[in-house]
This record gives structure tokens, sequence and C-alpha cells, in this order.
């Protein structure tokens, strides 16, 4: 089953070395988590346009405020406090969605979840196919950014908070998205992925 760590493990020289001999090519990626972030940023507009393009049309208040050229939210302490919990309660979900989708999930022995600070995040090491990877990759901006609104708006919980909510989930899923651009864009129909720290292989 899944394993309890603190941090995202680093790469580890020596199955780098192993999956190079064996064939694997690396992926060229950014070598560590600020680059990626910065390399997100456009990503980070796109994502957020999708998100409140959603939101204008669901949410009427939304089209009158943006409209008139106004926008108000009110927080006060104990809003700020519940924002923040279900902001991290929210990146909880994000990385579970991540799980959700990564084969044999409850019985592998190589995948990993932890929760650092603010910050949760689930890795593995297992074989996965490109289309499965792509899946796991986008999943919690669709379900919690794109779909997710529509189902607030049925049960009559889309507001100025929750829109907020799924905008925060859809700006922060911009590195998932470089992910996706740099494992589309390189990696082979049919080919298998591994990842080892933050560097990723495949064949």
């Amino acid at each position: 089953m899944m394993n309890y760590i603190k941090k995202v493990p680093s790469a580890d020289k020596e199955l780098s070395n192993k999956l190079l001999s064996e064939g694997w090519k690396k992926l060229n990626e950014p070598s560590n988590l600020g680059m990626a972030i910065l390399l997100s940023v456009p990503f980070m507009f796109i994502n957020g346009i999708i998100s409140m393009a959603i939101a204008y049309y669901l949410y009427p208040p939304l089209k009158e405020h943006i409209n008139s050229g106004t926008f108000s939210l009110t927080i006060n302490f104990l809003t700020l406090l519940i924002l923040i919990t279900i902001m991290a309660v929210f990146n909880v979900i994000h990385e579970f969605l991540h799980a959700c989708f990564i084969p044999n999930v409850l019985k592998s022995d190589k995948t990993y979840w932890g929760y650092n600070g603010f910050i949760g995040f689930v890795h593995t090491t297992e074989k996965i196919k490109k289309g499965r990877y792509l899946i796991i990759s986008i999943m919690p901006f669709i379900l919690l950014s794109v779909l997710l609104p529509f189902i607030l708006n049925i049960l009559g919980w889309l507001n100025g908070y929750t829109i907020f909510l799924c905008l925060i989930n859809a700006v922060g899923s911009c590195v998932d998205c470089l992910n996706i651009c740099l494992v589309a864009i390189q990696v082979p129909k049919g080919s298998y992925i591994v990842s080892n720290g933050l560097e990723t292989y495949f064949k």
C-alpha cells in the first residue's frame, strides 16, 4: 500500500544509471521545482481564464461585477481561517485525485504520499503508460476546476468563495499542465514512463 514520506525523494543516481543502461531516455524537463513553476506561468493564466470563463457562464452575480468593473469578496479573520483550511483540504483532495488514477495504487509499494507544511504531494516510481500518465496529471484540474463548478451550481453552492477555491486549484494545476505538454511532445505513443525523484524517464 502507499507509504508516507515527509518530502518528495531526491533522484536516485543508481536508479538513473540503471534506467539509462536499460535504454530509458530522460525527459527534457526543468531540473527543480522553482524552474518548473516559472515555466508554468503561462498555464497559470490559461487555467485561470478557463476557470473564470466557467464561473462567468454559471454565476450571474460575477457577470454583473465584471461588467460593472467592480468586485468584492468580504473576508474577516474567521472567514480567512476557514478559507485557508478549505484550501489545505482542497490541496489534499487534488493530490488524492492524482493517486486515484495510479495503477494498483492501494497495493503499490512504489507509491508515496506526504504533506510538507501547506503542500501535499503524491509520488510514484511505478511504470505508467503515457496515456495513463496524462490522465493522472490532468484529472485534478478537470474534476475540481471544470466539473465541480457545474455540480456546485446544481446544488446551489456556487458563490464567490467556492469560485475562488476552484480558481486556486486551476492556477495551482499549472505545473501538472506543463508536465502534460512535455510528456505529450517528447514521449512516443505507447511508451512507459518512470519517475525518479524530480526526474522523468520514458521507453
